[in-house]
């Protein structure tokens, strides 16, 4: 998959370009006009004020001085103690941006005036109040929160002065009651939540909230960085989950105290993402005191907010990292809007499909392709779809104006009964117009191994373990089909091979069919077929399903084997088994071999053939493991039988010297080697992973792997082969 790397100097903005000598100074603290005595003057305490009491205050004031006019004066409430009147006051910043204050300015420049005009000055300072602005500055919703205490002074109203802030006025008459504040207890919560930049760079990266652990003692977002575009991306230099910040109920800042490795360094995965790849984590918090509203920031993000009710239940809201609108959705481009209308119509076809709605299926295309799109859409209504859906392909580029031509579109589905995990796949190119109503298809090809229900009509035929799709002139044959299938599943379920639950078989009626479904010949009898996509850090086996050239075995009747289908039908099933852990690069000898070995065509005639014809000193494993097929320059397929018979031989020789398991734990070995790796041979392909795009990774790694689990070089396990064939053991 090709990626695209996009240089982003992202600015760390939780320590800011406002920090250093170019930082905004803060005005000196002012020398005081009043008289010390008279500022720690005391008045008999009020008879209403009762130790412990609380009153709620809202009061709010803004700066006169342009340096602080970002940053709002907050009374957010008072309460008595024996030491005195405790007011809890913010400066709070009103943006959503961050910046740092230099100054001498702090909690200690404050004075509280009563009714009489007496002045008191602050006798404890709390220390997150030694300076307006927080040690690390101002995060975008964040406020510098803390306790600043008085003398208890007398009666009201009264006025909490602070220098360059116009006072705030207020009075002790709105007591509240002792009630206990509202909080998650411990578990894990639901998030399910997505916030988006509007920054260019990080746009087509989603972040994913998932879930929130509560603990005693720390809460736990479980989040993921995810690539919603159709190509792969990458940030050289980005933000990273240290980055992200907790704001209380009162706007203090909390860091994480831990992250999760997958977003320590950055939140794109190593090398960057594939399309639709996440890159998931956790970031841990130490848990605030005041947990009644949470909010997860994180720089050049909207946030999410989250709320927790009267009933203790968890409400979230993607907000502004100050708690207001989130930013307006960015206006795209007039590329990305085609896009977005080409999607809507693939939206309706796929809707179509899963209502069965032949009329509005066919609609989505010109009336030129109706006559032919009917047909195809009366089929799709007798296909047994567990899913469907139609969607541009993720080398789909950009584009403008109102016709397009070649644009790659992927159909992918599950069928019912078959493992979800087993994703079908067809790729579609389609001509688009648009028309007065939106969009239509006015042209359509299919690239390599088409649909079935494209070609011809369909019959379904479900059993136990199998999905057998063929075309109506094979009913006839299909019950023999299902004992033979039946039987070869019995077979290797005796030998332990990890069988599906039930498998795809697709049955074709006439060589012409077969070889537009396969794009193989008429001397194929079966073919196995399965694709290989990056999903997440993982390669993915989908497409698994295997094709029987029906009109071979009708042609062939006085040829073959009588059970000559039974075996190929066994042979093909064995490649199913071993699906998953087969790669693009693991060599055809060894896949081929396996299917051999398992469907007992070993030993035998064709054992002999091997040795008696001569051909041994022209086949190595060597050259098997550079082949991209068996017997490929062979106009008459005896070459081909030559080199499965090989292949099958070398099985049996490992099995026999080594032990079916220890062979299959080799074969297994080449599904093992990690995604990246692999990824990494492939700097500039596109699409599907091809075997010939692995030519050398295979070769070497096979040299490696016949070492490690054999002790031989390849060439020595050739030769020890041939001995043992000439031996006739």
């Amino acid at each position: 998959m090709k990626r695209r790397h996009v240089w982003i100097a992202l600015l760390v903005l939780w320590s800011l370009s406002g920090c250093g000598p170019g930082a905004p100074q803060l005005p000196n603290s002012p020398v005081s006009t009043v008289a010390t005595a008279r500022r720690n003057a005391t008045a008999a305490p009020l008879a209403a004020f009762t130790p412990g009491q609380r009153f709620a205050i809202t009061g709010r004031a803004l700066s006169t001085d342009d340096t602080l006019s970002r940053i709002a004066l907050e009374l957010r409430g008072a309460r008595v103690a024996p030491e005195g009147l405790v007011l809890r006051v913010a400066f709070a910043n009103t943006l959503d941006e961050s910046f740092q204050l230099v100054g001498t300015l702090g909690g200690s420049d404050a004075v509280l005036v009563d009714g009489t005009g007496r002045e008191y000055a602050p006798v404890t300072v709390a220390p997150a109040l030694s300076s307006i602005s927080p040690e690390n500055g101002f995060t975008p919703g964040a406020a510098n929160v803390g306790d600043l205490t008085f003398p208890l002074p007398g009666a009201g109203p009264y006025e909490l002065r602070f220098p360059i802030y116009t006072p705030i006025v207020f009075q002790l008459d709105t007591p509240l009651a002792d009630v206990p504040e509202q909080a998650l207890t411990p578990g894990i919560y639901s998030l399910d939540a997505t916030v988006r930049s509007q920054r260019d760079g990080l746009r087509p990266i989603e972040l994913q909230l998932r879930t929130l652990e509560v603990r005693d003692d720390v809460l736990i977002f479980e989040i993921a960085f995810t690539n919603t575009g159709r190509q792969g991306y990458d940030l050289v230099v980005g933000p990273s989950g240290s980055d992200a910040r907790l704001i209380d109920a009162e706007g203090q800042v909390f860091v994480p105290s831990q992250v999760s490795n997958t977003l320590a360094a950055s939140i794109a995965p190593v090398d960057g993402w594939l399309p639709q790849q996440a890159n998931s984590g956790t970031i841990t918090f130490p848990r605030p005191q005041r947990g009644e509203q949470l909010r997860f920031v994180f720089p050049e993000y909207d946030a999410l907010t989250v709320q927790i009710d009267q009933a203790g239940a968890l409400a979230t809201t993607v907000t502004s990292a100050s708690g207001g609108a989130p930013a307006p959705t960015t206006v795209p481009s007039a590329e990305e809007q085609t896009l977005a209308e080409i999607d809507v119509l693939l939206a309706r076809q796929t809707a179509a499909v899963h209502a069965g709605d032949v009329p509005a299926f066919i609609d989505t295309f010109a009336p030129a392709l109706r006559s032919e799109q009917e047909l195809i859409g009366q089929r799709l209504t007798q296909l047994p779809f567990a899913s469907y859906l139609v969607q541009l392909a993720s080398n789909a580029a950009p584009a403008a104006g109102d016709s397009l031509v070649n644009v790659p579109v992927e159909i992918r589905y599950t069928l019912r009964g078959i493992d979800p995990n087993n994703v079908f796949q067809h790729n579609l190119r389609y001509d688009l117009a648009r028309a007065a109503d939106g969009w239509q298809v006015i042209n359509v090809v299919s690239e390599a191994t088409p649909p079935f229900w494209w070609s011809g009509d369909v019959t379904v035929t479900e059993t136990p373990h199998f999905l057998i799709i063929a075309r109506p002139e094979a009913q006839a044959v299909l019950p023999t089909l299902e004992q033979e299938a039946k039987q070869a599943y019995a077979a290797l379920q005796a030998k332990g091979l990890p069988l599906a639950e039930r498998s795809v078989v697709y049955f074709a009626a006439t060589q012409q069919d077969f070889a537009n479904l396969t794009g193989r010949g008429a001397r194929f009898l079966g073919l196995a077929l399965s694709r290989y996509e990056f999903r997440n850090d993982a390669i993915i086996t989908t497409n698994q399903a295997f094709y029987l050239n029906g009109a071979s075995f009708a042609e062939a009747d006085s040829t073959l084997a009588p059970d000559e289908r039974q075996t190929t039908i066994t042979h093909e099933l064995v490649h199913l088994a071993l699906a998953s852990e087969t790669r693009p690069f693991t060599p055809l000898w060894l896949v081929e071999g396996a299917a051999v070995f398992f469907s007992e065509e070993t030993g035998g005639a064709m054992r002999q053939r091997l040795i008696e014809d001569g051909v041994l000193a022209s086949i190595s494993l060597a050259g098997l493991t550079e082949a991209d097929a068996l017997g490929k320059i062979d106009l008459d397929g005896e070459r081909a039988s030559y080199e499965y018979a090989y292949a099958g031989e070398t099985f049996a020789y490992l099995t026999e010297t080594f032990g079916e398991a220890h062979t299959l734990e080799f074969y297994r070995a080449y599904a093992a080697v990690p995604a990246r790796d692999v990824l990494d041979q492939l700097p500039d392909a596109e699409g599907n992973l091809s075997p010939g795009a692995f030519s050398a990774l295979g070769r070497n790694l096979t040299e490696q792997l016949v070492t490690k689990y054999f002790g031989v070089s390849l060439d020595q396990l050739d030769a020890a082969v041939k001995v043992w064939l000439d031996a006739g053991e």
